[in-house]
């Protein structure tokens, strides 16, 4: 029964979190194949500390 009952509750909190954000933009942008969004706001901060991080869900 507690595991149910944790299970039940854990679920509606994901559930709860996850539509909490669904109206905010989201904090990255989508590249083409050859990311011609990324250089240009990468060069454009020239002089800059500038961080690029290649992230796989793997």
């Amino acid at each position: 029964m507690r595991r149910s009952t944790f299970a039940a509750g854990l679920a509606a909190t994901l559930t709860a979190c996850g539509r909490l954000g669904a109206d905010r933009p989201r904090p990255y942008v989508a590249l083409d194949a050859q990311a011609d969004q990324l250089r240009q706001a990468f060069n454009a901060e020239q002089g800059k500390v500038r961080v690029l991080m290649l992230v796989s869900p793997t």
